[in-house]
């Protein structure tokens, strides 16, 4: 039976690489600011890889950032599973973002995930208890920007995964308006590979030899009424077939991931909304062995405000 860990799609929701934004555009007076948002995301995945369990969700978000660059945020899961809609549980993450450079050409940032999940939920990340995240990025003279990211995950059952990610990514600014030299349309064709490993269960079978005794029915011969304790067992040997489970565990290529965010600003809010299209690999069913490795198409939209 598959028992497949999936691992959120971080580009999506990570609070981290929202904190990096702000913290790129805040002003240096300012000591803290909070943002808050709510976001559709229309098919919740791991790594670019779908499962069964996979639903929309609705994420509320409350987001604090010092002027260090310390910030923590909350952030709610809402299942839109139709009839089956319900509130799942929330996450708090705690985390640093820091740059290099008196431009933020590089940079990066770390932070610590805690999941509060209903046991029963259906979206994937109720499988998980906490991650690990750390991300580095180089953007020199703000033509391309690469970011590198890893993700430690820690599971219920103690099968903890870890998730790489190689991203590239231009900002470029396609519309410009208000007297603040912020506002405008911005769009940032992104392109993300996902490595990392898998842990699921997989069937096999062994074979054993086993003795064994075996009735042997006796017949009513002379000698059998003479000499009535006669054995009236025999011993065989028998094979075995035994079902049995492990756990597999394997660091391979997961995921291509093609992303066109589009970002509005008007004073301190801001409409996203982000297409990605996205190309699994090595993904099994484990249950009828077969491939899912075709090609899928998720969005994400919403919107949040800075004060």
């Amino acid at each position: 039976m598959k028992k497949l860990k999936l691992i959120l799609l971080l580009a999506l929701t990570g609070p981290a690489a929202f904190a990096q934004q702000k913290a790129d555009t805040v002003a240096r007076n300012k000591e803290l600011f909070v943002n808050a948002g709510i976001q559709y995301l229309s098919n919740l995945t791991y790594a670019g890889r779908r499962d069964e369990s996979s639903v929309p969700v609705l994420l509320p978000s409350l987001t604090l950032v010092s002027k260090q660059g310390l910030f923590v945020s909350a952030i709610g899961y809402f299942d839109l599973n139709g009839s089956k809609s319900g509130t799942e549980g929330l996450s708090v993450t705690p985390g640093y973002v820091f740059t290099f450079d008196a431009k933020r050409y590089y940079g990066g940032n770390v932070s610590a995930t805690k999941y509060f999940i209903t046991k029963s939920s259906p979206i994937i990340l109720s499988s998980f208890n906490a991650t690990v995240d750390g991300q580095l990025y180089a953007n020199p003279d703000n033509i391309v920007k690469f970011t590198g990211g890893v993700s430690y995950r820690f599971n219920k059952n103690n099968s903890n995964d870890i998730v790489n990610t190689a991203e590239l990514s231009k900002e470029i600014l396609a519309l410009k308006n208000g007297t603040d030299g912020k506002s405008g349309l911005k769009i940032t064709p992104t392109a993300t590979l996902y490595t990392g490993t898998q842990s699921f269960y997989q069937t096999y079978y062994t074979e054993s030899q086993v003795t064994r005794s075996v009735e042997v029915p006796q017949k009513q011969t002379p000698i059998n009424v003479l000499f009535p304790n006669q054995p009236k067992q025999t011993i065989i040997t028998q094979t075995v077939t035994q079902q049995n489970q492990r756990e597999v565990r394997q660091y391979k290529l997961l995921a291509f991931s093609g992303s066109l965010p589009f970002t509005y600003t008007i004073n301190k809010w801001q409409i996203l909304f982000t297409p990605y299209l996205i190309k699994p690999f090595n993904q099994v069913d484990y249950v009828t062995n077969t491939k899912m490795n075709g090609l899928y198409f998720l969005f994400t939209t919403g919107v949040n405000v800075t004060f």
